[in-house]
């Protein structure tokens, strides 16, 4: 395919458009156009977040370094322990049961 100028590719788009009657194309042309890409996403949920993280400091709803340290470690330390407490009886290793043989006896 030949490499095409913003502007020309958006005339071209424009004669598609304009000649279209199925309204399923358009509308899949419309949900292109206008749908979120994932940079979009992320840049306006950044937005958002610092946003609200301003509102918070400006509301002085703030936490000392330690009281976020001790909050951090507290977190982790519930985490680990969630883990711990959810292994099951299969996800755990079978102990191997020694066995012996005697030519007499057979397996044990």
């Amino acid at each position: 395919m030949q490499t095409m100028t913003t502007a020309t590719l958006k005339k071209k788009i424009k004669a598609l458009v304009d000649k279209e009657t199925n309204a399923k194309k358009l509308a899949k042309a419309y949900e292109l156009l206008t749908k979120e890409t994932k940079t979009e996403a992320v840049r306006r949920r950044m937005q958002e977040v610092a946003e609200a993280s301003e509102k918070d400091i400006r509301a002085g709803r703030t936490v000392t370094i330690e009281e976020f340290d001790e909050r951090s470690r507290a977190l982790i330390k519930s985490l680990f322990a969630k883990k711990r407490v959810q292994k099951t009886a299969a996800s755990r290793k079978a102990k191997a049961v020694k066995r012996t043989m005697t030519r007499d006896q057979g397996v044990r």
